[in-house]
């Protein structure tokens, strides 16, 4: 078949495209917090997500009220989603008693993140065949290459200064070595992109796949600069393909992979010569700082002087370490704790607004793909069960150094609800040939 009419994807349901679409603008909507960032910017975007919560919440309280005293049966997934509500509920009463805060003022702060429940209405239409998991795999790439030219858009063609004094907390920082002000968009998505299209090519053997995914690597590279993400990023995904593949394929993929950066980084040399001197300063003060030198930048060393103000704040409230003290806002923090953004110190953060407690509970979530991966046996080479395996030991990884996983469930949750679907799959072929094993034993 001539490449030119070769279909780029199969369609496994009718209106496939209508339901990849629908999935896309819910999850923008209720499943990201790619338009909050720019909510000053466009009131619009919060006013329908505020409008739509109240809805959320009881078509949600429906469904567990059916699932658990009709059916009386829950899946895992109702489980983690119904437990992860509980992290919010505790930050909430956290900030209540040890800064006095009214209790629904505690929880006005927090509502953003009841939105998790959300996902259990996307994995009840899954299991239920209404849509299907490369509908939803979909609509998170479409969404990632929305992203992609959203971002890629405003970095270009706005200066982050313009939003100074407008958006929200923490999407404009600072940093001489970056060149200055820049913005600080969410890459959730666009890291579900970078997986799929990297396993795309180490599973299936897709150039494309293998392009793509160096698009969005030189955006996080050379535009978001985000020196944390993209090595958060890299090494599980070389980690995994060193894991799942043989010797001889893992040493031909990583030949072919750093022939074609080379020749990208050559272009890029061919266009600016200071577009690779400019990288290779930034990356080696990322060195620097991991190294525990001075490194003269702001940002990095800024980090090392959150985590003393961390340090000496919680050696003055020892009870503090076991509790947290839930996630106030950045008036509070600077006057009770010292310049700190949670974000920026990881799980430093974690430790200083959910206590050991709270890490515990977050942590024991990546207890549940480790027993998928055991328990997966037929599927163990599939993309995308693979995807949501590599997509949890990244936001593993992440979590250590930006820690968005003790905030909010909703960066975790489309990578366990594919490997949930995967585990009732496994469950129903096993069964099946087990059934077909017993039937040809009695006809013998």
């Amino acid at each position: 078949m001539n490449y030119f009419y070769k279909t780029l994807y199969t369609r496994d349901q009718p209106l496939f495209e209508v339901k990849v679409i629908l999935l896309f603008l819910f999850s923008l909507f209720f499943g990201s917090n790619i338009l909050i960032q720019f909510k000053s910017a466009s009131s619009v975007a919060g006013v329908v997500i505020l409008l739509f919560l109240p809805f959320i919440l009881i078509i949600s309280g429906i469904y567990y009220y059916y699932k658990i005293f009709q059916l009386k049966e829950v899946n895992p997934i109702d489980i983690i989603i119904f437990l992860s509500l509980l992290l919010p509920i505790y930050n909430a009463v956290t900030m209540y008693f040890i800064f006095d805060m009214k209790l629904m003022k505690a929880f006005y702060a927090v509502t953003g993140r009841f939105y998790v429940v959300m996902c259990s209405l996307l994995y009840y239409y899954i299991r239920a065949d209404k849509i299907t998991l490369k509908q939803y795999a979909y609509s998170n790439l479409v969404l990632c290459w929305f992203c992609f030219g959203v971002y890629t858009f405003v970095s270009l063609t706005i200066p982050p200064q313009t939003f100074m004094g407008g958006l929200e907390d923490g999407l404009v920082g600072y940093n001489p070595s970056k060149g200055g002000y820049l913005y600080r968009f969410s890459s959730a998505f666009l890291t579900f992109g970078m997986i799929y299209y990297f396993l795309k090519f180490v599973l299936k053997d897709s150039f494309v796949g293998l392009i793509l995914w160096m698009v969005l690597m030189a955006y996080q590279l050379f535009i978001d600069k985000g020196r944390i993400e993209l090595v958060s990023e890299v090494v599980p995904m070389f980690l995994y393909m060193f894991v799942i593949l043989k010797w001889p394929q893992f040493f031909k993929k990583l030949f072919i992979i750093f022939v074609i950066v080379c020749v990208a980084l050559l272009i890029a040399y061919l266009i600016d010569p200071k577009i690779l001197t400019f990288t290779a300063d930034m990356y080696w003060m990322f060195i620097k700082f991991f190294l525990g030198q001075k490194t003269g930048e702001g940002s990095a060393d800024m980090r090392w002087t959150e985590m003393a103000d961390v340090y000496y704040y919680l050696m003055k409230h020892p009870s503090y370490i076991f509790f947290g003290i839930g996630t106030p806002k950045k008036e509070i923090l600077q006057l009770n704790v010292g310049n700190v953004v949670f974000g920026d110190i990881g799980i430093v953060g974690g430790l200083l607004s959910q206590g050991i407690v709270g890490l515990i509970f977050v942590y024991s979530v990546f207890l549940y793909p480790i027993f998928i991966w055991f328990n997966v046996k037929h599927y163990r080479k599939d993309l995308l069960f693979n995807v949501g395996i590599l997509s949890t030991g990244t936001i593993f990884i992440q979590s250590l150094f930006n820690g968005a996983i003790f905030y909010s469930f909703l960066g975790i949750m489309p990578s366990l609800i594919i490997l949930e679907c995967y585990r009732v799959k496994e469950k129903v072929y096993w069964k099946k040939v087990r059934s077909q094993l017993n039937t040809h034993a009695q006809k013998t």
